[in-house]
């Protein structure tokens, strides 16, 4: 599989529509210091991307992911009911 390689203004658009009052992640970068900073760190995130899409790889730090059961009705403790959402980070 190809991918083309990424491009810095490709990333500032995806970065751009963050929403500034979203929580941080694992790494405790929220999405408006991201927004701050990304100027100074674009090159190395553009770098980073087109590395993982040319070899294949992605980095174990970049594969985590949170897990949260969200109940629509009936008890909490009915995991049958539990519809599972995954926030990616």
């Amino acid at each position: 599989m190809y991918c083309n390689p990424v491009q810095a203004e490709e990333i500032i658009k995806i970065v751009s529509q963050f929403k500034a009052n979203k929580s941080a992640g694992v790494d405790n970068i929220g999405p408006k210091l991201l927004k701050i900073v990304l100027y100074d760190i674009l090159q190395p995130i553009v770098h980073i991307c087109n590395l993982s899409f040319g070899t294949g790889l992605v980095p174990d730090k970049l594969k985590v992911a949170r897990v949260i059961p969200a109940y629509k009705k009936g008890e909490r403790n009915n995991t049958g009911k539990a519809h599972i959402a995954t926030k990616y980070f």
